[in-house]
């Protein structure tokens, strides 16, 4: 009977993975003088009360009486459920607070399971997520569902839980810090960039048609073939000589990052590319030293979504990676085959940008120059380097292994780059990594040795650079360009009439919600949700405006559960004016301040592709 009616409960229908759970051990519920259950558990051999056995209930509204944490806008976690006492008396004080259980113990959750009532807390529709196991793949799938959709975390353990279950409650806490570090990173960046990678994406593309895509250009030259990435760390000092050695003899690729071409080139070493991503405006300063001396034999290998002034004066060759912000691209981009381009991930420095092109164009071995990922006593950048200040060391500044075995201070955000570049090399296998920096962090996956003990033993042969030296215009469909671009257009006009409907759709809410019209507010509603799904699949939107409006996107979809799921329809009202209505506006009040910028690009393509178009007419070509 238990079972039938666990399988007829409403919990079951939204977590259908819950019946496969399999019965637990260890488990036996007592019953009061009072009539009230309890549960005891068994670990090893010892039993414990996960509730006070004679007044369960008044231990959890104790509990609850003494949280102080609790802000309106949380998102509450419950690790350890027992029988729900406590979580029935949290909702019963906060009953519009979303929350997520967490049980550790399968026997514990079967039996919770077996004693639900259909009526009973559970049925609330500001339940989120049911997780069985604290650090199983099955939780740390729905923890990342979670932290996607919600604003904020509060984690509450039931009492018992913080000696029973000691490390699994430590272990799911480091999940979860780490997950909710790595949104608020994402959420940082997407603030400061969300705008710019749009417009850079406009105004870089006809850069990309006028030059190579590196990764195809590049890639049967350089697989199988030694290169160098080149950082500009305070190491890189040491190694002058031994590059100067290996650029004069041609013995491996040598490519710089960022800041490090400065170096380089004061010393008179002209490496065979520069790599350059960072989207802000103000990074034509990284290679201002190469444009100041007009200097025409360093190819510059840019990102999609480099700032807008990065590439407008540069003297030298020009090729192109797409990043995987550039949405713009990647819908208008395709060979003459009709595939799309290769996509490199955004990262936060630009060595990961150049580690994974020579990954995918299986250059072997990779070795790594100038990549300290630390300090070098009160150092930050190599000599040479004048566009950046750096940050300053402070005594709270964290601790990493160092390559020659000692402790060597670093920042968070050489933290965050280590890891991703570990993450890269690590997906690799079959390509030998090698850290040459000395006094520097260790690098995962990579092996320390001295670069000229490389240079003595790795670099036997010579590569051929020429094709470095080639100018040649990309090879992209203009056809498919074209008829892209045209649908765009049609597009554009369909996105301002669904914007205008969906300004007047929210105008009828607010009409209503005026005249307490409750009854006829649902029709409404459908109206409006129908209109909304229009505005998110219009493709004008999702390459124009949406890219430009992540972080608001996202903060609607943290609510949009919470304001489906209301049954008070004046309220339910009240939040879709607050959160639809601004997110409409902004995005409105932004197309309108982007759309000339927009239809100019539109003009430059078409203008290009008409070009291309009556010379290939002639039977005129060009390299």
């Amino acid at each position: 009977m238990a079972l039938q009616h666990r399988r007829n409960n409403s919990l079951y229908r939204r977590f259908p993975r819950l019946l496969l759970l399999q019965a637990g051990e260890g488990c036996e519920v007592l019953t009061s003088k009072n009539n009230e259950s309890s549960l005891v558990l068994t670990r090893e051999g010892e039993s414990y009360h996960l509730h006070d056995p004679e007044q369960p209930r008044q231990e959890a509204e104790l509990f609850v009486s003494g949280l102080k944490e609790v802000k309106p806008q949380a998102h509450v976690i419950f690790f350890g459920v027992g029988l729900g006492y406590h979580i029935r008396e949290f909702l019963h004080r906060y009953p519009n607070t979303s929350f997520s259980i967490v049980e550790p113990d399968t026997g514990v959750m079967n039996i919770f399971l077996q004693h639900l009532n259909e009526n009973d807390w559970l049925a609330n529709e500001m339940i989120e997520e049911v997780m069985v196991g604290a650090t199983t793949g099955e939780t740390l799938s729905s923890l990342h569902r979670l932290i996607d959709r919600v604003s904020g975390v509060l984690v509450i353990p039931w009492l018992p839980y913080r000696s029973l279950f000691t490390a699994e409650l430590m272990r799911f806490n480091e999940m979860l810090h780490r997950m909710v570090s790595s949104k608020k990173d994402k959420m940082a960046i997407n603030h400061v960039y969300e705008k710019k990678w749009a417009l850079n994406s406009m105004h870089n593309l006809p850069f990309i048609l006028h030059s190579s895509d590196f990764l195809h250009s590049g890639s049967e030259h350089i697989a199988g073939k030694p290169a160098l990435i080149v950082s500009a760390g305070p190491s890189l000092n040491d190694e002058i000589e031994h590059l100067r050695h290996i650029r004069e003899n041609n013995l491996a690729y040598l490519f710089t990052v960022g800041s490090a071409v400065n170096t380089l080139v004061e010393h008179g070493i002209y490496p065979h590319g520069t790599f350059s991503y960072d989207p802000n405006e103000y990074n034509v300063n990284v290679i201002q030293k190469v444009i100041d001396k007009r200097i025409d034999s360093i190819p510059l290998i840019f990102g999609s979504t480099v700032g807008k002034h990065t590439l407008d004066h540069y003297p030298g060759r020009l090729m192109h990676i797409i990043i995987s912000q550039d949405e713009l691209s990647m819908h208008l981009l395709r060979t003459p085959e009709g595939h799309k381009p290769t996509i490199i991930n955004d990262a936060p420095s630009v060595a990961v940008i150049a580690l994974q092109c020579l990954v995918r164009m299986k250059a072997d071995p990779i070795v790594l120059v100038g990549q300290n990922l630390a300090y070098r006593g009160e150092q930050y950048y190599a000599e040479g380097i004048t566009n950046s200040p750096g940050v300053p060391v402070s005594s709270n500044s964290p601790r990493v292994e160092g390559v020659h075995g000692q402790q060597v201070v670093t920042n968070h955000s050489f933290i965050k780059m280590k890891k991703e570049m570990e993450f890269y090399i690590n997906i690799a296998k079959d390509t030998e990594f090698i850290n040459t920096t000395r006094e520097g962090a260790v690098i995962k996956g990579t092996s320390f040795q001295n670069l000229e003990e490389v240079i003595q033993t790795r670099l036997k042969g010579s590569i051929d650079d020429s094709w470095l030296q080639t100018s040649s215009n990309s090879e992209y469909d203009l056809l498919f360009l074209r008829s892209r671009l045209e649908e765009l257009q049609r597009d554009e006009e369909v996105f301002q009439t669904i914007m205008e409907q969906n300004h007047h759709a929210l105008l009828d809410i607010k009409h209503k919600l005026r005249l307490k019209q409750a009854n006829m507010l649902n029709v409404s509603f459908g109206q409006f949700d129908d209109l909304f799904a229009s505005l998110l699949s219009n493709c004008f939107f999702k390459i124009y405006v949406l890219p430009r409006h992540r972080m608001g996107y996202e903060f609607l979809y943290s609510k949009m559960d919470a304001i489906q799921s209301s049954r008070n329809p004046l309220s339910r009202g009240e939040q879709i004016l607050l959160y639809f209505g601004d997110f409409i506006w902004k995005c409105r009040q932004d197309y309108l301040g982007i759309k000339n910028e927009i239809h100019e690009f539109y003009r430059f393509v078409h203008t290009y592709a008409d070009g291309k178009r009556k010379l290939k007419q002639k039977g005129v070509c060009y390299e």
